[in-house]
């Protein structure tokens, strides 16, 4: 099996910081590129209802994938890459889409992503990015969690 991408999706957490060291390794064994990605929800849902403008809109998505932008290249820059390659990818949306969309165009052979881990009511409340990526994925996903202690 050949794999050339590896997308992981990154919310600067513990837990992605944890899944792109995986990634990492797996893209040095296996010679493949890595598409780091960052998925802001600032306006997927009714954010600011009536209270930005479209110009305001603009300028305030600007920012933010600008800031996203930078944010990426820090942390890859402080995660140990080697020879890897990593593409940086900054967008706005809602994160389980855009990580399903991003690997289809991106043509990932695998994802690589961390979990939060919530169970119980905050899992019901907060849902899963995690598994509904792992439901609509045009390529396989590995979840990564943290060791236990």
């Amino acid at each position: 099996m050949q794999m050339k991408t590896i997308l992981v999706p990154c919310d600067f957490s513990k837990y992605a910081e944890h899944a792109f060291t995986w990634a990492v390794e797996f893209a040095e064994a296996w010679g493949a590129t890595i598409v780091l990605v960052y998925v802001d929800p600032i306006f997927a849902s009714t954010a600011y209802p009536g209270e930005v403008g479209p110009s305001d809109r603009v300028e305030i998505e600007a920012a933010v994938l600008a800031t996203a932008t930078q944010r990426l290249t820090e942390f890859a820059t402080q995660q140990r890459t080697g020879k890897v390659s990593v593409a940086i990818r900054a967008l706005l949306g809602d994160p389980f889409s855009a990580i399903c969309q991003t690997a289809e165009q991106a043509q990932a052979d695998l994802i690589v992503m961390g979990s939060h881990g919530r169970t119980g009511l905050a899992h019901v409340l907060l849902g899963s990015v995690a598994e509904r990526v792992v439901r609509h994925a045009p390529c396989p996903v590995l979840i990564v969690r943290l060791p236990r202690r």
